[in-house]
């Protein structure tokens, strides 16, 4: 266990460095998963008290960042069952009039493609290549095996393919 969390476990200062240290990681993690500056800073602030308040349980057997994945996955599955709100919010009905327009249309496609997908398979493309975390990571964030995690990320990764491949219709 880092000395940083023994420290802070029992001296207040140890925990506020502990804590300035982790919020930018949680506020990036928590705005990737909800989209929304208020959502993410309210989900952000719920999950640095429970860093605070559940310290004394990290027994080291991940990663301290493994670990505080795991706290903001759970709070973020308990703030949509508590708000009913969707993984992302619906995009904004626009057309692409400069020259990167194929771009934003396939990003357009891309992420009503996502929005279809089933909440656990958003949660492991956000983990694994939004947050850059491992198969390994992921699938202890997720209670999954690696094996399942690989899976799903290639069956994700092949549809998506597809979709782009026909011209985008979302199954």
């Amino acid at each position: 266990m880092d000395e940083i969390v023994k420290r802070a476990l029992y001296d207040a200062d140890a925990m506020s460095d502990l804590l300035d240290e982790l919020e930018p990681f949680v506020f990036k993690v928590s705005f990737s998963l909800t989209r929304h500056q208020q959502d993410a800073e309210d989900l952000a602030q719920d999950v640095l008290y429970k860093i605070c308040t559940k310290l004394s349980k990290f027994r080291g057997d991940s990663s301290l960042q493994t670990w505080v994945y795991s706290l903001l996955m759970n709070a973020y599955k308990d703030s949509l069952r508590k708000k009913k709100i969707r993984m992302t919010e619906p995009l904004p009905e626009h057309t692409p009039v400069s020259s990167f327009e194929a771009a934003a249309d396939a990003r357009m496609m891309l992420e009503e493609a996502l929005r279809g997908l089933p909440e656990t398979d958003r949660n492991i493309l956000i983990l694994r290549f939004q947050n850059d975390l491992s198969v390994r990571e992921v699938a202890e964030i997720m209670n999954l095996s690696e094996s399942n995690v690989k899976t799903r990320v290639f069956r994700i990764k092949d549809r998506l393919r597809g979709l782009f491949l026909q011209g985008g219709e979302v199954l």
